[in-house]
């Protein structure tokens, strides 16, 4: 209790040094959920409520400046403006030339795509039946089957004749056994009778188990490649995809630092989302809480939620360097005072976060 009281005193002596006519600039833009413009033309959102919290404790003076998305890192780093409002993923890039307050959210990114309508699900699937992936894996199936038919028709020729002919015409009929043998269909039209014959349809129908295992897989994953956006999938299947992303964001580094060769950088979600209904990109990779949010607003049901979770991110307030240090500590234990309240857990559930 005397530690906090002495805290306390030691934030009015700061405050009372620090100038009360100084209005802190507090720069914005609008990104739901964390900050919305309502009805009347004011702000709303988690970031607002904290914020605002914050300012009423510490007595502090602020007016919001409106900007674009770029202007808040330049705006920053150039003390035009004193917060971000908006929020900000902490990098060790920014960190050079901005400070941040202790982080409020932790996000993670994740896909926004085109939502696919049942008419186009169906000619893709049907359009994978011609993909390079599935003829070879067809391919190779049909060269396998075709091999140990060659082989039972090698010792069948003579022993067996009636039912693998000694011609070429044989061939065909020891690649009919070996197909029917794999499935297990078990016509009985043709049977192996030499010995040579029948230890080879041992060693074919325990490794056509695994086999045919394989090939299925392959040939499932060459059916569905096309159609992930029905999915969760997997980050790795966006490899060769066109993503776009908004500029000198942390998403736009991950992407680059994994190797996502067909990004695409815009200067904010607005251009993104024109770029992915003009068919300009195949998906859009951003933070999850924008683009869950997008979805949530979306009254046309025009967009695909891709739940991937990649690229963990600690939400912040960024602080131009000029501003007191002091200023800054009693910042950082309003947020960690705030956001332990029940009241923003009950916030970020009401606006989709928790």
């Amino acid at each position: 209790m005397l530690k906090k009281i002495a805290f306390i005193f030691f934030l009015a002596i700061t405050f009372t040094l620090f100038s009360q006519n100084d209005t802190l600039k507090v720069g914005y833009i609008i990104e739901p959920p964390f900050v919305i413009k309502t009805q009347n033309n004011t702000l709303s959102g988690p970031s607002v409520w904290l914020w605002e919290n914050i300012a009423e404790e510490n007595d502090i003076t602020f007016e919001y400046v409106p900007l674009r998305f770029e202007e808040l890192l330049s705006g920053l780093e150039n003390n035009k403006i004193d917060v971000s409002l908006s929020p900000i993923t902490i990098t060790s890039e920014r960190l050079k030339e901005i400070d941040f307050s202790t982080p409020y959210y932790i996000a993670h990114s994740a896909i926004l795509q085109n939502e696919v309508t049942p008419l186009e699900k169906s000619l893709q699937f049907i359009k994978s039946f011609f993909s390079i992936n599935f003829l070879r894996a067809l391919g190779g199936l049909a060269l396998v089957i075709l091999v140990f038919g060659i082989l039972i028709w090698l010792f069948e020729r003579h022993h067996n004749h009636e039912e693998f002919d000694k011609s070429t015409k044989g061939i065909w009929e020891g690649f009919w056994w070996s197909a029917v043998t794999m499935t297990t269909v078990g016509y009985g039209d043709k049977s192996p009778r030499s010995t040579g014959g029948r230890i080879i349809s041992l060693i074919w129908m325990f490794t056509a188990i695994i086999i045919i295992s394989g090939f299925t897989a392959s040939i499932a994953s060459s059916l569905t490649v096309n159609n992930i956006s029905s999915s969760k999938g997997d980050m790795r299947d966006f490899k060769e995809k066109s993503l776009g992303t908004v500029e000198k964001s942390a998403t736009s580094e991950w992407l680059k630092n994994n190797f996502f060769t067909n990004k695409k950088e815009f200067k904010s979600v607005g251009e993104l989302l024109d770029a992915l209904e003009n068919e300009q990109i195949d998906g859009i990779a951003y933070d999850r809480p924008i683009l869950k949010d997008i979805v949530k607003r979306d009254t046309l049901a025009k967009y695909n939620f891709v739940d991937l979770k990649y690229n963990p991110q600690f939400y912040a307030f960024g602080l131009s360097k000029t501003l007191p240090e002091s200023l800054q500590e009693a910042i950082n234990y309003s947020m960690l005072y705030n956001t332990e309240k029940m009241d923003w857990k009950v916030l970020l559930s009401e606006t989709g976060l928790e």
